[in-house]
């Protein structure tokens, strides 16, 4: 029976948020780091998809009903979809740093 590689094990309860990012990337290659880095501005980017099609719902809506419990929880699903985006930012600055340049998305090659 095959044996399977240890799990990697980061005590990360005592570390800042950064440190804590940093502890993941320690030891990838740049390969490696790319490809992290390649998944996190796509996640990036979906992330700004859905704010931005959030916030475009809610401007509707409040034009048309500005104090219904549809509003508020639109409002809601807006600012978490906000928190989300800007604490994923800061994944995504930690990886391209820790990387040293924005690597091209192969999406982003195609279409020009």
């Amino acid at each position: 029976m095959p044996l399977l590689p240890e799990p990697i094990s980061l005590n990360l309860e005592t570390l800042s948020p950064k440190q804590s990012i940093a502890a993941i990337l320690a030891g990838l290659n740049e390969q490696a780091l790319e490809r992290v880095a390649l998944d996190v501005i796509r996640e990036q980017r979906r992330f700004l998809e859905n704010a931005q099609t959030l916030y475009e719902k809610l401007s509707v809506l409040e034009a048309e009903a500005p104090l219904g419990d549809e509003t508020e929880d639109l409002r809601h699903d807006y600012r978490l979809a906000l928190l989300m985006m800007r604490a994923h930012h800061q994944v995504m600055s930690a990886v391209i740093d820790k990387l040293g340049r924005v690597p091209r998305l192969p999406e982003d090659e195609t279409s020009h």
